[in-house]
């Protein structure tokens, strides 16, 4: 079924999330710790993701 007109995606765009993390690491930068500790648990569930995906690749 079509979306109605004038409805968006929820899913943001790759863009969308670029610029979000941008915006996340310049509060960091500035000395938010709240966006310092979100970009740590960012990088720690990427972190994560990737090891995941080569470990079934691998058999593991």
């Amino acid at each position: 079924m079509p979306r109605t007109k004038g409805s968006r995606n929820i899913k943001p765009t790759k863009a969308a999330i670029d610029h979000y993390y941008e915006l996340l690491r310049n509060a960091a930068d500035k000395g938010d710790v709240t966006a310092a500790g979100w970009l740590c648990q960012l990088d720690q569930h990427s972190r994560h993701c990737s090891e995941q995906r080569e470990n079934k690749r691998n058999g593991v």
